[in-house]
């Protein structure tokens, strides 16, 4: 009887570690989701896409086999590669986190640059426009460039909101525009000089 009786308890034994296997990775995945979220308000996904898209992968890849294993009849079910994923998932999030803070640091001041560069250049075109020679022939080319002016000036100002409003990326696409824009009109201010508006 004592025999039988070890045999049970043996079998139970090997049953609950067989379970306890079989438990599943519920706290490395909220510490995978947390990490996740924290990279998504760091705004990983425009500064870091590759690296966020990593994570998101590996937290996809984990939930998926995560709710493969939830199907299975509970002696069969191994969490293990679903933990390891979590577990990736974290430590990719959080260096996405750290790197996105990195590169929108450096895109701001990059666009802090480029917007005392395109200020300038404004600043520039405009003093050449003043200065350009008037004539019966030259009215309308120069308020075409007046006009270009005031557009490049709405632009910049627009940029410069964004820059406020730590929108860098938006911000860098329109500061550029704006100093070719600003480029262009001094171009065209030399361009008619040369041809000496009369």
């Amino acid at each position: 009887m004592s025999k039988r009786i070890s045999i049970i308890v043996l079998a139970a034994v090997v049953l609950l570690s067989l379970i306890g296997c079989g438990k599943p990775p519920e706290a490395e995945m909220q510490k995978a989701n947390a990490s996740f979220d924290a990279a998504k308000a760091a705004e990983a996904e425009q500064y870091v896409p590759d690296m966020y898209r990593a994570a998101m992968d590996s937290l996809n890849a984990g939930m998926a086999l995560k709710q493969e294993q939830d199907s299975k009849f509970a002696l069969f079910r191994s969490y293990g590669k679903a933990k390891n994923l979590f577990i990736k998932a974290d430590s990719l999030a959080g260096v996405a986190t750290v790197e996105a803070a990195a590169e929108k640091e450096r895109v701001k001041a990059q666009v802090s640059d480029m917007l005392a560069t395109a200020k300038a250049a404004i600043d520039s075109a405009s003093t050449a426009l003043d200065k350009a020679p008037r004539g019966k022939g030259s009215k309308a080319e120069i308020e075409l460039m007046k006009n270009d002016l005031t557009a490049a000036q709405a632009a910049y100002d627009d940029a410069m909101n964004d820059f406020n409003m730590g929108k860098y990326l938006q911000a860098r696409t329109k500061v550029q525009a704006v100093i070719d824009r600003a480029g262009k009109v001094s171009a065209d201010i030399e361009a008619a000089k040369a041809r000496k508006w009369k």
